[in-house]
């Protein structure tokens, strides 16, 4: 008889292990009482490693992830690159047209003798006539019209537009 209680003992205690893992759904006249020592409970090793196996994957899985998300953060970045390298390119074919334009307007403001508006010389090439519009006096020559003007002490002639 000791040999079938010894039996009997095992498998309920087998029974008692292989059910501590099966998950039991909430019941509301089951009430669960928590043990403060975890090594009272039948089982406890087994579901320790098991949860150390999750936790291990769990880790390789985040580390996956960031892995991911670096890849990811990666390609954000190259994108960034490429939108601005696109910006500069079209900052440079801006700047390309802006000094188009300032040339064509240099061009523009030239009078028909070559000599561009603003320049200043210091004396007046030969064959000028003197013009008069309003009251202010002009020195035309050949095309190219020169306004008197001082810089410092010294007179100077600077182009300006027709005034005709």
């Amino acid at each position: 008889m000791n040999s079938t209680m010894k039996i009997a003992a095992i498998t309920i205690l087998l029974f008692a292990v292989s059910i501590t893992d099966i998950p039991i759904p909430d019941f509301p006249n089951l009430e669960v009482e928590l043990v403060s020592e975890a090594h009272a409970i039948l089982g406890v090793r087994r579901r320790t490693r098991r949860r150390t196996a999750v936790v291990a994957y769990s880790a390789g899985a985040a580390s996956a992830a960031s892995a991911s998300a670096a890849a990811a953060s990666s390609q954000q970045q190259a994108a960034a690159a490429q939108q601005q390298a696109a910006a500069a390119e079209q900052e440079a074919a801006a700047a390309k047209q802006q000094a188009a334009a300032a040339q064509q307007q240099l061009a523009a403001s030239q009078t028909a003798s070559g000599v561009p508006i603003g320049t200043v010389v210091q004396a007046l090439p030969a064959g000028c006539k003197a013009v008069t519009v309003g009251n202010s006096q002009y020195q035309d020559c050949g095309g190219s019209f020169y306004k008197a003007a001082f810089q410092g002490n010294e007179l100077i002639y600077v182009v300006v537009e027709s005034p005709l």
